[in-house]
């Protein structure tokens, strides 16, 4: 089964600079059919989590979207991720003075934790687990 996660954004252009080189994932640049510019997606296994415009979302579907103000972005949503290279994102983080939630290390399970929030307002849980 493929799991496709679309998120509104407020600035595609910061989203896509902190999910690309902050915290460095891969991702894809598109246009969709619809007016709307740039969209971005990363892509992992059966996994998709497309980010488009939040105006262009609302603009294309009212009636689904009618609500969406009252409500911050992100409210009740985590995206957690497992990473390879926690230490150098945290590094990243720092460099580009960006706030974290929380750092967790759990060293009976060998795990360690990032929490923070995207530049739209998303958890972001980053985890990397030893082997």
């Amino acid at each position: 089964m493929g799991f496709i996660l679309t998120l509104g954004v407020t600035d595609i252009e910061r989203s896509e600079f902190f999910y690309r080189h902050i915290l460095g994932f891969r991702l894809e640049r598109f246009r969709s059919a619809e007016k709307g510019g740039v969209n971005i997606i990363i892509r992992e296994n059966n996994a998709n989590i497309v980010m488009r415009s939040a105006a262009t979302l609302r603009a294309s579907h009212p009636a689904a979207f009618e609500h969406l103000g009252r409500t911050p972005f992100g409210a009740g949503v985590s995206l957690d991720f497992r990473v390879k290279n926690l230490p150098a994102i945290a590094r990243n983080l720092k460099k580009h003075m960006l706030p974290t939630l929380y750092e967790l290390e759990d060293d009976q399970h060998r795990r360690r934790e990032i929490w923070l929030y995207d530049p739209s307002g998303y958890l972001v849980t980053l985890c990397q687990e030893e082997v």
